[in-house]
């Protein structure tokens, strides 16, 4: 009984043949059996016969290293990728919608007809650094995770992303706010609130809002998906239980981390403004939130940040994020720096330094702690 010929080893080629072309060059020509078992016509050119031989090995290497997918190949492109990953990541929509934008505005436009076996650090690199320093951050998170996906895949053998950097910005120091900052800006919130001749009464609700943040170091998007099944005026606790959505402008039934999640005392200024809140004589026909609009619906980020902006009149640059970091700072001053990261919900304490605390201006007098005293100074 005769038997064919052995099969190629997986990631092997066969016989190399070379062919000189009319325009001089000269072409090399094999078949590779690729690791998913097919077998497939590898071409290479150069202008002379060992350059194509040469060109064709290398190609038949990186083929080795990658396999092709029933959706992507190493020589599908960026685009594609990017389609591919996003509706697989699990991220939030808001989050989602963030790097569309992106892919859509700057990445398409840029380098979506580049093939993943043509991308290289360089050229990521002189994309980003065109970029914004903001709009590189997130296109490099979004191409980093996408390629990410592809080398998991073995459509790539490595990730051009990894020794990208970023161009470099001035970065701003957290803000702590001093009780007087705090106080004018409130005082000049008050005097908005109500303070219109005409319509409605603006502003209602927003004093509360920022008594709330005062008092608890919450995020507003946090403040404004409070319920009233998360509040206990008896206790002096809310518990963060979930955010409003950028980008849906509804209610979520999660903040932005799983460590975010927390019950929490709050301050006497913030209970003050939830039992206002509770007071309310609409307060029985407006339903769960605890700060809706007139409608009964939860109050949008985008629309309370604005309110708040009509109310400063630029007289100030405070956020409401701003409190938060001032919140941040004066728990770590009295209790350290694992209450401060626990209390406000972060995911690990050098989110909370990095991000969240003020530096003194004068450092406290450490000095007793390592000072020798049988020495004097001469």
């Amino acid at each position: 009984m005769t038997r064919g010929r052995p099969a190629t080893a997986l990631g092997t080629y066969g016989e190399i043949n070379t062919t000189q072309l009319p325009t001089g060059m000269w072409q090399a020509e094999t078949r590779m059996r690729l690791q998913s078992g097919h077998r497939k016509r590898v071409r290479a050119r150069g202008k002379s016969r060992t350059a194509a031989i040469d060109a064709l090995k290398v190609k038949c290497r990186d083929l080795d290293a990658t396999t092709d997918t029933g959706t992507l190949t190493s020589t599908s492109t960026l685009t594609a990728l990017l389609t591919y990953w996003i509706d697989r990541h699990d991220v939030s929509e808001s989050s989602k919608m963030t790097y569309r934008r992106c892919i859509d505005l700057h990445i398409t436009p840029n380098l979506g007809d580049v093939r993943l076996n043509e991308l290289t650090t360089a050229g990521l690199q002189g994309f980003l650094d065109r970029l914004p320093h903001g709009t590189a951050k997130t296109a490099r998170a979004v191409i980093g995770c996408a390629v990410k996906e592809a080398t998991r895949l073995n459509v790539m053998a490595s990730s051009p992303v990894q020794n990208t950097r970023l161009p470099k910005v001035e970065k701003r120091e957290p803000r702590a706010l001093t009780d007087a900052e705090i106080t004018a800006y409130r005082t000049r919130l008050v005097q908005w609130c109500g303070g219109n001749q005409m319509g409605p009464k603006r502003g209602a609700g927003m004093v509360e809002i920022i008594d709330v943040c005062i008092g608890s170091g919450c995020r507003i998007g946090e403040v404004l998906a409070l319920r009233w099944c998360d509040v206990d005026l008896k206790a002096g606790t809310i518990t963060i239980a979930g955010t409003i959505d950028k980008a849906t402008g509804t209610r979520k039934d999660m903040p932005k981390t799983v460590k975010s999640r927390r019950t929490i005392p709050v301050a006497g200024i913030a209970l003050d403004a939830l039992q206002r809140q509770w007071d309310r004589p609409v307060r029985q026909f407006l339903g769960e939130p605890v700060f809706p609009t007139r409608t009964g619906t939860y109050m949008t980020v985008d629309n309370a940040e604005k309110r708040l902006r009509d109310a400063r009149d630029g007289e100030d640059d405070i956020t409401p994020h701003d409190f938060r970091k001032t919140v941040a700072t004066k728990i770590e001053r009295d209790h350290g720096m694992l209450a401060a990261s626990r209390y406000l919900g972060h995911s690990s304490t050098a989110v909370t330094e990095q991000a969240y605390l003020a530096r003194p201006e004068v450092m406290p007098d450490y000095t007793g702690s390592f000072a020798v005293k049988l020495l004097r100074a001469v």
